[in-house]
């Protein structure tokens, strides 16, 4: 079963170069340890209309790895150095069955 977190905030940083470099160092710093636990990927979005909204989707292939990295007060406050207050975190689970495409 896949899962996937979606990340909502708003960008701390108003300059989108300083916003980028912020958040791929994060990434960076994050990847080695998040892939082991079952992270498959990492996308990142924004809103044409607002360039301070920020939204990630995350791929994971293990909901208790997924906890486990969510759990992580390091992780919390790396991933929360981003934003202009608290991110809303979502975790979903795919629905097995169901078509895709």
């Amino acid at each position: 079963m896949q899962y996937i977190t979606i990340v909502r905030g708003r960008l701390k940083d108003a300059d989108q170069d300083a916003a980028r470099d912020a958040h791929n160092a994060i990434v960076d710093a994050l990847r080695p340890e998040s892939e082991p636990l079952g992270a498959v990927g990492h996308q990142a979005y924004g809103d044409p209309q607002d360039p301070g909204a920020f939204v990630a989707v995350d791929r994971w292939s293990s909901i208790e790895g997924l906890q486990q990295f969510l759990g992580n007060p390091d992780v919390q406050q790396r991933l929360g150095s981003m934003f202009d207050g608290a991110p809303e975190v979502s975790v979903l689970a795919e629905r097995e069955g169901w078509r895709a495409f």
